[in-house]
């Protein structure tokens, strides 16, 4: 129910005559009064600030509620009602709806990455999990329940995730993780979840993590990570943890990375990369490091991308990439950088 103070413009009395503010202050406690007597406290009975999880919910408030034969019936300003899903839910790739049970979440996801089977790996801002603590990182099983047996507890956000065989990379502003001291990189025990010995050691936040074969990718703000100076993206060997040679040096944050064979995409809020001026959005060349001809030039920053065969998909701040308008989210050529007919116009980043 929503409080009677948002209800009436309380704050409106100022300027009214004394007399009226009076009536109406009246006219509230009598209202209160009635709350209190159609809605008495039971003795052993559940508090009534324990919510039901599973407890339909509507998109606007709710004035009124009217039960009878078995049925709830309820009105107010909502356009919806619809499954208490939390910050995070599955949905069927055939009709888009989220689809139960929902493995209910306290706080913000950054990052879902699938485990194989059937499961998902969540990082983002939370301390709970399905009513369990878990802090920042968790695992959710095919079945929608919480993995109580898999606890890397990072003490600050966990923000990129990428899975490789047995091991689950993670990025973020985190100091420890997983039981060990790691700055902001980390590779964790997908059975354990305890860290590896694998230790990059990043000076700034881990935005994004893309693998490929023996390297991890890694894009965000950082100026050195891997042993090495390297600006916001680095390439790091998967064994030792050590930067390699490849040396795209971004002017500006990485916020996306994807590779399709021997190209990696960056998307960020960078003007110059591997050599080039790219504004947020390049292609670069998986061996030497330089950006390729492809240059969809984005209009604001790019903050996720995707590669499905011969198209590339972006999302972000932009209203202009690839030659035409595109407001936040489009699809590329993977050939010539301009956008495809695909235009699904979001209001939002």
């Amino acid at each position: 129910m929503q409080r009677l103070d948002d209800r009436f413009d309380t704050g409106s009395l100022i300027h009214r005559p004394l007399a009226t503010s009076w009536v109406l202050s009246g006219v509230l406690m009598i209202m209160i009064c009635f709350l209190v007597l159609v809605h008495p406290v039971v003795v052993g009975a559940e508090p009534l600030d324990t919510p039901n999880p599973d407890t339909w919910v509507t998109d606007g408030p709710v004035y009124a509620i009217a039960h009878a034969d078995g049925v709830t019936y309820i009105g107010g300003d909502f356009t919806y009602v619809y499954p208490r899903t939390g910050t995070g839910a599955a949905l069927s790739v055939a009709t888009g709806q989220a689809m139960p049970p929902y493995a209910h979440v306290d706080g913000t996801i950054w990052a879902v990455v699938p485990d194989g089977a059937g499961g998902w790996y969540i990082g983002g801002d939370f301390t709970q999990v399905c009513g369990v603590a878990r802090n920042n990182i968790a695992h959710i099983l095919a079945d929608g329940t919480l993995d109580v047996a898999w606890d890397p507890d990072a003490n600050a956000s966990v923000v990129a995730l990428a899975v490789s065989g047995s091991v689950v990379y993670a990025g973020g502003g985190f100091s420890q993780i997983g039981g060990a001291g790691r700055n902001r990189i980390a590779a964790i025990d997908a059975t354990t979840g305890a860290a590896t010995a694998w230790n990059p050691d990043a000076n700034s936040g881990v935005y994004t993590l893309a693998v490929s074969g023996s390297v991890v990718y890694a894009g965000g703000f950082f100026t050195q990570i891997g042993g090495q100076m390297r600006n916001r993206i680095a390439a790091i060997d998967a064994s030792t943890g050590e930067a390699t040679a490849w040396d795209p040096n971004a002017d500006g944050s990485v916020s996306a990375l994807a590779v399709s064979g021997s190209v990696v995409y960056a998307g960020g809020f960078f003007t110059q990369i591997g050599g080039a001026v790219r504004n947020r959005i390049a292609a670069i060349d998986a061996t030497t490091g330089a950006v390729t001809a492809w240059d969809p030039d984005a209009s604001g920053t790019v903050y996720a991308l995707a590669v499905s065969g011969s198209v590339v998909y972006a999302g972000g701040y932009f209203t202009q990439i690839g030659g035409a308008g595109r407001n936040r989210i489009a699809c590329l050529d993977a050939t010539t950088g301009a956008v495809t007919a695909w235009d699904p116009d979001a209001s939002g980043t």
